[in-house]
């Protein structure tokens, strides 16, 4: 596994024996010792001869290989998904600091979108909304231009509120809570994913080897 993981990394490269055991973090003997197993599987193919020396690189045709290479690029999207949480949290973080960046107007809508306070059925009170100092004043004047309903005393973006919440949200890069829990089910369902292919890959491995053994 640590062979192949390794040479996963860069898939079209060309190494020599040696480079492969620096690469996979294990010593010569021990390359050699498993090397009949890993071209009886098929998952190393040599590619070309350099003077006496012979290169190698995955067999892209292995099963074993497909799968290895599958996974990472499953490893590849979750550390982006992870990557953009993180953003959207330092977003966040900054949205929260006194010198915002984001327009107190535009501020507010988006906590009502990020509350899905989108629909009279789904208002919220004043309460909710946590509103501090100016921010009460501003939510009046967001009733008054029609971007915001008040019903009851409960508040919610009108449809063109939610129109420019959204626009806002574009705008500033900020994401709602709801995008941020939606990327972490996906994330949860991704690892699961991987857990399964590496159980199989595992499982295969063993099964090629004790095959291959006379």
């Amino acid at each position: 596994m640590k062979v192949l993981t390794a040479l996963a990394e860069k898939p079209a490269q060309e190494f020599t024996k040696t480079e492969i055991a620096t690469r996979s973090g294990i010593g010569r003997t021990t390359l050699y010792r498993i090397w009949e197993d890993l071209e009886k599987m098929k998952a190393i193919t040599a590619s070309r001869q350099v003077g006496a020396v012979t290169l190698y690189r995955l067999n892209p045709g292995s099963p074993v290989v497909q799968s290895l290479l599958s996974i990472r690029e499953k490893l590849t999207q979750i550390q982006e998904a992870v990557e953009r949480i993180e953003g959207v949290q330092r977003a966040e973080k900054t949205a929260r600091e006194p010198k915002d960046l984001i327009p107190h107007a535009s501020s507010l809508l988006l906590k009502l979108l990020d509350m899905k306070a989108s629909t009279p059925q789904r208002a919220i009170n004043e309460e909710a909304l946590a509103l501090k100092g100016q921010e009460k004043t501003l939510l009046s004047s967001l009733v008054g231009s029609g971007l915001v309903e008040k019903n009851n005393k409960m508040y919610s973006l009108t449809s063109l509120g939610k129109i420019t919440a959204e626009g806002a949200a574009r705008l500033h890069g900020y994401e709602t809570k709801e995008s941020i829990d939606e990327t972490i089910s996906s994330l949860k369902v991704a690892l699961g994913i991987v857990s399964q292919e590496m159980k199989k890959i595992s499982h295969d491995l063993s099964s090629e080897r004790g095959t291959n053994r006379p």
